[in-house]
């Protein structure tokens, strides 16, 4: 039975038993006493201590509600905070075994702003030249490289992205060996460059750093092929990479050194 209908049937109730006060007054009244009086007694004392419960609880039903749906969403906000700091450990323990894996380990940052413009893909990490810092350093997660310091201040530095059209890196195609030129596309893909019409190159084929541009260290992955047109260039085939690490959920990054 839902809400209205018990509000419905204790309504009925109370009508019901003042009727029946009402009817035993008037046989009162007349001198008649055939209709008995003690049990008429007892309902009117239990619907007396009835209303007197509804007078004081109605008021607040409004009040409770609004405590509950409060408490709720106390406990909602609980269950985000304690999610976030779930998914804070996760990626910092997979940062700290980056760290344990590289020599040539500089720091570990977090990205705390990105350019708000379409211009420019960059981002900022709380580290800076009192971290040992310094400029065309590379940034990279567990997952593949992100970019490589573009300015240094004191204490933050800007990380030019991989997907900035500014951006160029030496990589070789895994599988087959070719190696080309990585360039930003200015969303969240890269053009893989200077692969000539003549080779065959498939579509999910692993791209990784070939080291040769004297930046990026040799073997880091960086991206899959994701699309293969040959004619697309008048000498080059025009190639499309994916990077291994989405450009857009980085939060924290590690500096290696060149």
């Amino acid at each position: 039975m839902d809400f209205k209908k018990k509000i419905i049937f204790f309504v009925v109730f109370v009508l019901l038993i003042f009727g029946l006060l009402t009817y035993q007054s008037t046989r009162g009244e007349r001198g008649v006493a055939d209709f008995p009086i003690y049990p008429l007694k007892v309902l009117e004392r239990g619907a007396s201590s009835i209303i007197d419960f509804f007078r004081s609880y109605i008021p607040f039903l409004g009040k409770g509600e609004r405590d509950i749906r409060l408490r709720l969403a106390e406990c909602e906000g609980e269950r985000t905070k304690y999610k976030e700091a779930a998914y804070e450990n996760e990626r910092l323990r997979a940062v700290l075994a980056l760290k344990s894996e590289r020599a040539d380990f500089i720091a570990a940052a977090g990205v705390f702003a990105r350019d708000p413009s379409n211009w420019f893909q960059i981002m900022w990490i709380d580290k800076g030249l009192e971290s040992g810092i310094a400029k065309n350093m590379v940034a990279v997660t567990p997952l593949g490289p992100v970019g490589k310091v573009h300015r240094v201040l004191k204490d933050k530095a800007a990380i030019i992205q991989i997907t900035d059209v500014n951006s160029s890196v030496a990589v070789r195609l895994q599988t087959s060996r070719l190696e080309g030129i990585l360039e930003g596309r200015g969303d969240n893909r890269c053009y893989l460059k200077y692969i000539s019409k003549d080779f065959e190159v498939a579509a999910g084929e692993d791209v990784i750093t070939s080291g040769l541009d004297g930046i990026y260290p040799e073997g880091l992955l960086i991206g899959q092929v994701s699309e293969v047109d040959r004619e697309g260039g008048e000498i080059f085939q025009l190639i499309v990479v994916v990077p291994s690490q989405d450009i857009n959920k980085v939060e924290d990054v590690v500096i290696l050194r060149k």
